[in-house]
């Protein structure tokens, strides 16, 4: 069977990460690409693979077409998701979907309209490891949960001066940059919390935050920061027993404790080309929807952060503008 044919929209640091794992797979390739700086997209072609075209619907209308990855910055996530969803072509679009939970209802709506195909590229969920994770709680391996910790805490701002971490107008912050990973993985786990606290270090945009879920019976504690290092990792408790999950949003391995054995998970699957596979076969199985990630999970998503900035008093450009 043919590779199934993308088309990249936007050729920064995610669009190389994800094609260094999608040129690996068996059934994948980039057919088309375009980026606002046509030489980028020249040197990512030569990389990669793929046609470079002069216009982002030059692309995603490209011969060979069959998905569309958006890849470009977070404040054009919906320009050209709603592009490529006019041109009828299904997508394939990176976090954050939008910048807040009324624009992604409004995509996802404009894609139901349009019988086209769109999901968020929430690599983590599409991945064995967190697949595991969710089995081992739901099948109550480590009884009633009493405590929950996440941290994602790196010093980004100490090893990089790229504009889109710090400026409001591109969705700057560390909520919507890393937060997102921690918030998302704790509402697949365990839903929608009764109650949200969020406190942020503010500055233009969220440098930090500590964020706690009220669940019935437990706290879920999430730690997110771009000026420290203070690890990166998930922690459950429960009555009998623990999970433990390192790196938990691009985790290849975690263990599960209990009193009597220690179960370890691991795998060698390419993170960023399962999520290309899964996506690709949903799109060719005529599928509207992601199992893996679906509209449901998004809109809910954004909608804690959503509360999570209100908490913190970020407003985005967009958000004013619409108001």
């Amino acid at each position: 069977m043919e590779k199934f044919g993308w088309a990249y929209i936007g050729c920064g640091s995610i669009a190389h990460r994800t094609a260094t794992e999608l040129v690996q797979t068996d059934d994948n390739k980039i057919a088309a690409v375009w980026n606002r700086t046509k030489s980028k997209a020249e040197d990512f072609a030569k990389e990669y693979g793929g046609t470079v075209y002069d216009t982002a619907e030059e692309a995603i209308n490209a011969p060979g077409v069959e998905g569309v990855y958006v890849a470009v910055n977070g404040d054009k996530h919906a320009e050209y998701t709603e592009l490529a969803i006019k041109n009828k072509k299904p997508v394939l679009c990176e976090k954050p979907f939008t910048f807040n939970k009324e624009k992604t209802e409004e995509l996802f709506d404009y894609a139901k309209e349009n019988n086209v195909y769109i999901s968020e590229a929430m690599k983590t969920w599409h991945n064995e490891t967190a697949l595991k994770v969710k089995e081992w709680v739901d099948a109550n391996r480590v009884g009633e949960i009493k405590s929950v910790e996440f941290a994602y805490a790196v010093p980004m701002l100490q090893h990089s001066t790229n504009p889109r971490l710090t400026t409001p107008s591109m969705l700057g912050g560390a909520l919507l940059d890393i937060g997102v990973y921690a918030v998302r993985y704790c509402y697949e786990l365990f839903g929608l919390p009764e109650e949200i606290e969020c406190e942020g270090d503010m500055h233009e945009v969220d440098h930090a935050e500590k964020i706690r879920f009220y669940y019935p019976g437990f706290v879920a504690n999430m730690h997110v920061s771009m000026v420290e290092d203070g690890g990166h990792f998930l922690e459950v408790e429960g009555t009998e027993g623990s999970i433990s999950v390192p790196e938990f949003h691009v985790a290849k391995r975690a263990t599960l404790k209990s009193a009597d054995k220690v179960e370890t998970f691991e795998t060698d699957d390419l993170i960023f080309g399962r999520q290309f596979s899964n996506v690709a076969a949903e799109i060719r199985a005529g599928k509207k929807e992601s199992d893996y990630i679906p509209a449901e999970s998004t809109i809910d998503v954004m909608g804690l952060l959503d509360e999570c900035r209100r908490q913190m008093g970020l407003v985005y450009p967009q958000e004013a503008a619409t108001e």
